[in-house]
């Protein structure tokens, strides 16, 4: 064979492996490209990237929204009604069926938060789930895991087949946060901060316990029920931490004598999740007294591993003798002031009774430390 054809057609065959090899690596990368999120990377989606009158429904620029088994009737609008942060949200409403799947989240802890808006008005049950198995056109054989009622005419929120609900918050912005342990087959979900309930991830909506240990899908549905809104939704990696304010001991003091400076004590800790830290700060006592002096008054970053933290109180004393006085201190989370706890505070002064009797004047006065008996009667 001629050389130079041999020469051509190797160069020829070089770059024709060269082209099949680039085409077929940006094919792959455009298949997997759309909802893929490996385990370890965190997603999260404000809604702020889209136009307002957006239509999710599956199409690239929706950021992998898309209604219920692909059916683009199902998707759900961006609009500038409400928003938690910047200036957009997505409306759930009527038909509205909308999911986004996730890849790759098959062990750790997880946190998905969402932000809720509710209005005052709302009418139907809407519904807010999270899946451990979902394929389009699956059916019932997909996994629900999360499934939240939203009910207007009972105006709760509820895990529905559990029976166990928390009242609904209209009119504002409430977060629903799960906790999701794939390690150990266990979820959390709070709303507005309280715990609604804490089951096994796998144990699924109606408890069959045939679930898996993966995080699927979300699935914001919207069940023929007015507009509901959804802001700052987001799938991290962790738990986060809560501290949790306790305080321990009293300030009891008895035959005070009026208008003395008294001094005590008392312990502020965190007895939350490990790790955490707490804020605190003295905001009420007695009216009572004067000079009221807390050292220290607050206090930021404490841990549960940094133990109390030990509160000296000094005041001086009210000038009424022979009272009872009664009240107490507030020490305050300050990032959560329904945190709270409340030291007793109890105090009584003694009866002042004069010696007018000139004889025994001089003489307790001679010996300041005698007849220890008689000035007990006497008060003195």
């Amino acid at each position: 064979m001629n050389k130079k054809l041999l020469s051509k057609i190797s160069v020829i065959g070089l770059l024709i492996l060269f082209i099949v090899a680039a085409f077929g690596s940006s094919v792959s990368s455009i298949s997997m490209r759309k909802d893929v999120f490996p385990l370890g990377r965190s997603w999260s989606d404000d809604f702020e990237g889209y136009s307002v009158g957006q239509f999710l429904d599956g199409t690239p620029d929706d950021g992998g929204w898309r209604g219920w088994d692909n059916d683009s009737g199902a998707g759900a609008y961006v609009v500038d009604t409400y928003a938690y942060e910047g200036e957009k949200s997505v409306e759930i409403v009527d038909a509205t069926d909308l999911i986004h799947e996730y890849s790759g989240y098959t062990s750790g802890q997880w946190t998905y938060t969402a932000l809720q808006f509710v209005p005052e008005d709302f009418l139907g049950n809407s519904y807010f789930i999270l899946l451990s198995d979902y394929t389009d056109g699956a059916g019932q054989e997909n996994k629900w895991a999360v499934q939240m009622r939203f009910d207007s005419s009972n105006q709760l929120v509820e895990s529905e087949f559990d029976t166990v609900s928390l009242p609904l918050i209209t009119g504002e912005w409430v977060e629903l946060k799960v906790l999701i342990d794939l390690d150990v087959d266990l979820f959390k979900f709070y709303y507005g901060g309280q715990l609604l309930i804490e089951k096994a991830w796998t144990a699924g909506h109606n408890n069959q316990g045939d679930g898996y240990l993966v995080i699927s899908a979300v699935d914001l549905y919207a069940n023929l029920a007015t507009e509901v809104y959804y802001d700052a939704m987001s799938l991290v990696e962790g738990w986060p931490t809560y501290p949790d304010l306790s305080c321990s001991g009293d300030l009891r003091w008895e035959d005070v004598a009026p208008g003395s400076t008294v001094d005590g004590s008392f312990t502020v800790a965190n007895d939350g999740d490990e790790g955490s830290e707490l804020n605190w700060e003295v905001t009420e006592y007695p009216e009572w007294g004067t000079d009221w002096t807390f050292t220290p008054a607050s206090g930021t970053g404490l841990t549960p591993e940094a133990g109390a933290v030990t509160v000296e109180v000094s005041f001086v004393a009210p000038t009424d003798s022979e009272t009872e006085f009664f009240g107490d201190v507030k020490v305050i989370n300050s990032d959560d002031p329904s945190d709270f706890c409340k030291i007793d505070v109890y105090l009584i002064t003694p009866r002042v009774r004069d010696v007018n009797h000139p004889l025994l004047s001089r003489i307790f006065e001679r010996f300041q430390n005698a007849f220890p008996i008689i000035r007990q009667i006497l008060g003195l």
